[in-house]
């Protein structure tokens, strides 16, 4: 994968240089910002399902979007565990300690779990798309549905904007990185129209330290993303109607990884083309009631060219769902249900389908100054036994500026058709009948203070998992999938940020966690590759140079010491990260911005798997450079 972008991106800066138009104010902002509550949620929020959990909204500035891709974003949420894997492999995301599986990723509410159980991969969700990302914690599947065991992630694109807008941004960086965004938001009578379409690629071929001192290039390590995203708002007689369509088309390179046990792939490569559609549509009836029927599909097509084999392979989810709200006194009535179709189609694992239908009803109790949350939810699966989930929250306002939540809820995980019906090119698989979903049940409880200026929030959580499922071998080169693990998460959360003068911004989160098994082999273990505790800490100050708004941010997180391996016998370095970055309105309508991460090179792996057969790791980058610049019309 070759680009040669550099003469087009260096253009486009002096165009945003030199052109001014006077009608567009000169802001600066921050670069990317967390906080617990979101106010006049856009379209496709879910946050607002969940108003007791305790939750992260995160945002980029829309004037930095060039600088930041979405796994960055996410890592500035301390729950959030999201290692870097060096580049075009996908890594895998989770929320308090439960594995990628048992965590659920949404795009504007839409479930991206793959039903083969794969890594949802984030780099083809670009940051110039996504307005905000909302991640609410602990086991919620009575609200979100199954996979929503420690937490949901939703990555939530933007709407038409209320006047015209046209917006391109480009940007270029270390290891072959580039992006090229246009952006256009209209009105066409009483229609609100987005168009956006985005350019992404990176080469990723830097140098690394193996372990016997010897220094290697990670080759094969690129990737090529195309995004097309359109919306369509408007009002259908009464009705606020929506249509979205969504096409992306990747190819990723696919290095492998390192050690003793590691796999090189140099020739590898994955495409894969995912569409994705929406219809909504909804009504208030009146005040204090409204409808709202909503159905959707996505498919994905990946084309696998391996070593091992070239493989095809096609996954396609429909659903259909109706939802009603009515608030009578101080209840508040949301019985809502969906039907989803999960269809694969695969040379490994064959041809497959299977649908839930769901019945959900949440009710909201005001009794000011406590507020109930109450959710009850029902799903019918043809491949499974039914099953009833649940979640309830409170939050007391104990005084004005102090808030006290606390949530318990239930959560489940159903079999992956990869674990039902993996390929056996190599071991004779043995199916298991008896497979049952993973299960889950946690509580969290802490307070919430907020002040004009000044905002704290702590919260202790535990999770228990139980039924995990994991690879056994009954027999000489067989293999199958048998429930057996239960596992204890456990923590504290905190968060905190002041603004001590007008010009000055500082926020930091953390985790101290621990994770472990609590029956089987390794009970009273921790699990491997989950680390201790995470640190974020940022700093954003706002000054003016030459009548011109700027924004330097300086930003730095710790991830603690995991354990390599189940026996616990090795465990990582501490990685330190120190990230900064520099945006100045060079005027009216255009700004240029930079980044410098990773400041101190650390190349720790945050990925080491040891086994009886070796080690295993991801190797990183070191220091990397961005640039980007932005123009409106």
């Amino acid at each position: 994968m070759s680009h040669r972008f550099t003469p087009v991106f260096l253009l486009f800066l002096i165009v945003c240089l030199f052109t001014f138009p006077r009608f567009l104010p000169a802001d600066s902002e921050i670069l990317i910002v967390v906080t617990p509550t979101v106010e006049n949620a856009p379209q496709g929020s879910v946050v607002e399902k969940a108003d007791t959990s305790f939750s992260d909204i995160i945002t980029v500035g829309p004037e930095s979007t060039g600088l930041i891709d979405t796994e960055e974003t996410l890592r500035h949420a301390s729950s959030v565990d999201l290692s870097d894997y060096g580049g075009a492999t996908p890594s895998p995301l989770s929320v308090r300690g439960s594995n990628f599986q048992q965590t659920l990723i949404m795009i504007d509410g839409i479930p991206l779990n793959q039903v083969t159980g794969d890594i949802v991969d984030l780099s083809r969700y670009v940051m110039p798309d996504i307005e905000q990302i909302e991640v609410i914690r602990g086991s919620n599947s009575a609200v979100f549905g199954k996979a929503a065991m420690g937490g949901v992630v939703n990555l939530v694109t933007a709407d038409p904007s209320p006047t015209d807008e046209y917006e391109l941004t480009a940007s270029q960086g270390t290891y072959g990185y580039g992006l090229y965004h246009g952006h256009l938001s209209m009105r066409a009578g009483e229609i609100g129209i987005l168009a956006n379409l985005t350019r992404s690629f990176a080469d990723y071929d830097f140098r690394y330290e193996r372990e016997d001192g010897s220094s290697a290039r990670r080759d094969n390590n690129g990737y090529e993303n195309t995004s097309g995203l359109f919306k369509a708002v408007f009002d259908a007689s009464g009705w606020k109607t929506s249509l979205t369509g969504n096409r992306i088309i990747q190819e990723n390179g696919s290095p492998g990884g390192e050690g003793t046990a590691g796999v090189i792939t140099p020739d590898d490569s994955v495409i894969t083309v995912q569409d994705m559609y929406v219809a909504e549509t909804g009504h208030d009836i009146s005040g204090n009631e409204s409808v709202k029927l909503r159905t959707w599909m996505i498919a994905n097509r990946t084309s696998t060219e391996s070593v091992f084999g070239d493989s095809r392979q096609k996954l396609v989810d429909r659903a259909l769902s109706l939802s009603y709200a009515r608030k009578v006194g101080i209840f508040a009535l949301r019985p809502s249900m969906e039907y989803l179709h999960e269809r694969m189609d695969s040379d490994d694992y064959g041809v497959h389908s299977r649908g839930t239908a769901s019945g959900v009803l949440s009710t909201g109790i005001d009794l000011d100054p406590v507020s109930l949350e109450l959710t009850g939810r029902y799903d019918d699966s043809s491949e499974f036994d039914e099953r009833w989930s649940y979640h309830t929250g409170a939050a007391w306002k104990v005084f004005r500026h102090v808030q006290l939540k606390a949530n318990a809820g239930s959560g489940y995980r159903e079999p992956t058709m990869g674990q039902l019906y993996a390929p056996s090119s190599w071991y004779t698989f043995i199916q298991n009948p008896d497979l049952e979903p993973e299960k889950s049940l946690g509580f969290d409880i802490g307070p919430v203070v907020t002040f004009n200026g000044f905002g704290i929030g702590a919260n202790y959580f535990r999770t228990t998992y139980r039924d995990l499922i994991k690879m056994d071998y009954p027999e000489p080169e067989t293999f199958t999938y048998i429930n057996v693990d239960k596992v204890l998460a456990q923590g504290m959360e905190a968060s905190v940020w002041a603004s001590p003068l007008e010009n000055i911004m500082l926020s930091a989160n953390y985790i101290l966690s621990r994770y472990t098994y609590e029956s089987g082999q390794y009970e009273g273990n921790e699990l491997g590759q989950k680390p201790s505790q995470v640190l974020n800490l940022q700093t954003d100050l706002y000054e003016e140079i030459a009548d011109r708004a700027m924004t330097v941010t300086l930003s730095y997180q710790l991830r603690g010491r995991a354990y390599e391996d189940e026996a616990n016998t090795e465990r990582t370095d501490n990685r330190y990260l120190v990230n900064a970055a520099v945006l100045y309105d060079v005027g009216p309508n255009a700004n240029v911005s930079f980044k410098v991460d990773n400041l101190l090179d650390d190349r720790s792996p945050e990925y080491v798997s040891t086994t009886d057969w070796g080690s295993f790791y991801y190797p990183v980058a070191g220091r990397t450079y961005r640039f980007a610049a932005k123009m409106r019309f």
